[in-house]
């Protein structure tokens, strides 16, 4: 297991069959991010190539070097009645999300225009 990470994105490009053009067409990542991971020459490698491989049959373990095994399980296209439910669920957290976050900042504003603050185990408390 003493293969560099890069070597292995190569490796696993060419298991899928795909040339550094493929990459850059499909994922519209340019030649020298491609060179610069499969060369060593990244901080780290681009997530949306990492997923392209996973998705399309690479074992992640491999990628990131804990297992010398390449081949893993090519993730499933979604039906599109399951995408729009969990696209219905991501809309409502996210609005959930937004609104608690609203409710936040009136909080925080109120406590600034009161002079008080709240600690840890909940206790206001007038400014000093």
């Amino acid at each position: 297991m003493s293969k560099t990470i890069g070597f292995r994105y190569k490796t696993a490009r060419e298991y899928l069959k795909l040339s550094k053009y493929a990459i850059k067409k499909n994922l519209k990542i340019d030649y020298s991010t491609i060179s610069r991971i499969e060369n060593d020459l990244a901080d780290s490698p681009n997530w949306t190539y990492t997923k392209y491989l996973v998705e399309n049959g690479v074992n992640y373990f491999y990628l990131t070097g804990l297992s010398d095994q390449i081949e893993g399980q090519k993730v499933d296209d979604i039906n599109p009645i399951k995408y729009e439910t969990l696209q219905d669920n991501f809309d409502n957290l996210e609005k959930a999300y937004q609104n608690l976050e609203t409710q936040y900042n009136l909080l925080e504003r109120v406590l600034q225009i009161l002079q008080i603050e709240v600690d840890e185990e909940g206790n206001i408390k007038q400014k000093k």
